[in-house]
C-alpha cells in the first residue's frame, strides 16, 4: 500500500491527529519516532500547527512555563521551533505532503470532524518548554518538554479520554460517574481520583506510572489478553515492550511482549523525585550518558552528540539546578566522569 517509509510514517500522523490511529498503529508510529529523531520533530511540529487550527475548548486553558534561563517575558503566540529550524521541518513536511499527497491527511481529518463527539484536541510542548493545563472537569496537567496530550471535545460531559505521548504529572479531580483513562502506546491508567506522574516517551519504549495519592488500575494488554494492575500510593509501575522471538513449524518471528515491573517511588528530602522535573530540577537516576544526552536535549532545547562510545553507557546519577547544558556537564565532570565538549553550529558533541 505505501511504496516508502516516509508515506506510512506520514498516514499515521495523519491518523493520531484526527484521532483514528488503532493500538497497533499506535505501537507501529512509536517504532518509527523511537528511531528517527526527525520524524519525532516533524511530528511534533505537525500537531502544533494542527493546535493552531482548532479552536481549542473555552474551559481549557494552559500557560508556558520553561526552565529558569527561558523565563523572558513572551507571546503565548510563540511557537518552539524557529528560524533555520523551522525552515527545515517546514521543507520536510513539505517533501512529505508531495510524496504522499496533501488529500490523505485532509481526507482523514474532514472526515473526522463530521463524526463530532469523536473530535479530538491536542496540546503540544517542544523542547525546553513545559505547559500547565487546566482541564474542563477541574483537573490539572503539567506537560513536561517534548510531549503531545490529546482529548475528545466535550472531555469531562460525556467521557473522560485522554492520550499521552511524553510525560505528564495529573492532579485528577473526582468524579465516579465519568473514571478518567490516559492512553499510552503500551498501557492505559484508569483512575477516579488521584495525583500521579506518567512517563510514556517514544525512544524509551517503556510506561512508568508514579502513583503520589490516591489508587489507579494499569490495564496491559498481553498477547491479546487484558491484564490489570493496582497502585497504591508510594508505587511505581513500569511497562516495558521488549521484543521476543516465536518460533513455530512454519516460521520465525519478533513479537512485542510487555514487561510489568513494580518499585518504589525515590525520595529526596521527602520530595518524589519523578516530579522534580516541575520545579525545574532535572534528575538523572543511573541512566547511561546516551538516555542523560537525550534528556538534556529536550530540557535545555539543545542538540547533543555523544561522540565516546565508552562514555554513552557510563551511569549518570544526580539532581541539577544548573541553567544550561554546559552547567550541567561541568557538575558532572567534577563529579569524576571524564568528558569534554565543544559547540558548534548550535549543537553541542561530548567527548
Amino acid at each position: 500500500m505505501f511504496s516508502s517509509e516516509e508515506q506510512y510514517f506520514l498516514f499515521l500522523a495523519a491518523k493520531l491527529l484526527a484521532g483514528e490511529l488503532t493500538s497497533e498503529e499506535r505501537i507501529a508510529l512509536d517504532d518509527l519516532l523511537r528511531v528517527d529523531k526527525n520524524k519525532r520533530e516533524l511530528l511534533a511540529y505537525l500537531a502544533e500547527k494542527h493546535e493552531e487550527e482548532e479552536d481549542l475548548e473555552a474551559e481549557i486553558s494552559y500557560e508556558k512555563s520553561r526552565p529558569i534561563e527561558l523565563n523572558a517575558v513572551e507571546d503565548v503566540t510563540v511557537r518552539p521551533f524557529i528560524g533555520r529550524r523551522k525552515v527545515k521541518l517546514l521543507s520536510m513536511a513539505a517533501s512529505l505532503f508531495i510524496v504522499f499527497g496533501v488529500w490523505s491527511f485532509w481526507f482523514i481529518k474532514n472526515d473526522k470532524k463530521v463524526a463530532g463527539d469523536a473530535e479530538w484536541q491536542t496540546i503540544v510542548t517542544g523542547k525546553g518548554e513545559r505547559k500547565s493545563i487546566k482541564l474542563s472537569d477541574g483537573s490539572e496537567v503539567w506537560l513536561n518538554n517534548e510531549s503531545v496530550l490529546r482529548l475528545k471535545a466535550g472531555f469531562g460531559k460525556t467521557d473522560r479520554v485522554l492520550e499521552l505521548v511524553g510525560e505528564g504529572y495529573f492532579a485528577i479531580a473526582k468524579n465516579p460517574n465519568l473514571p478518567l483513562k490516559i492512553k499510552t502506546a503500551y498501557a492505559e491508567v484508569q483512575v477516579l481520583g488521584t495525583k500521579f506522574n506518567l512517563r510514556a516517551l517514544p525512544d524509551e519504549n517503556t510506561t512508568t506510572t508514579s502513583l503520589i495519592e490516591g489508587k489507579v488500575r494499569l490495564k496491559v494488554m498481553d498477547n491479546q489478553q487484558e491484564k490489570l494492575y493496582e497502585l497504591l500510593p508510594g508505587n511505581k509501575v513500569s511497562v516495558i515492550n521488549q521484543p521476543v522471538s516465536t518460533n513455530d513449524h512454519r516460521s520465525k518471528s519478533v513479537v512485542q511482549q510487555p514487561k510489568v515491573t513494580f518499585a518504589k517511588l525515590d525520595l529526596v528530602d521527602a520530595e518524589v523525585t519523578e516530579t522534580l522535573w516541575m520545579k525545574n530540577r532535572l534528575v538523572f537516576n543511573g541512566e547511561g550518558f546516551d538516555m542523560v544526552a537525550k534528556k538534556m536535549e529536550r530540557w535545555f532545547g539543545k542538540p547533543i552528540v555523544v561522540e565516546n562510545e565508552r562514555l554513552a553507557k557510563e551511569p549518570i546519577t544526580g539532581i541539577f539546578d544548573e541553567t544550561t547544558c554546559e552547567e550541567v556537564l561541568n557538575v558532572i565532570k567534577r563529579t569524576g566522569t571524564k568528558l569534554n565538549y565543544y559547540t558548534q553550529n548550535d549543537t553541542l558533541y561530548v567527548k
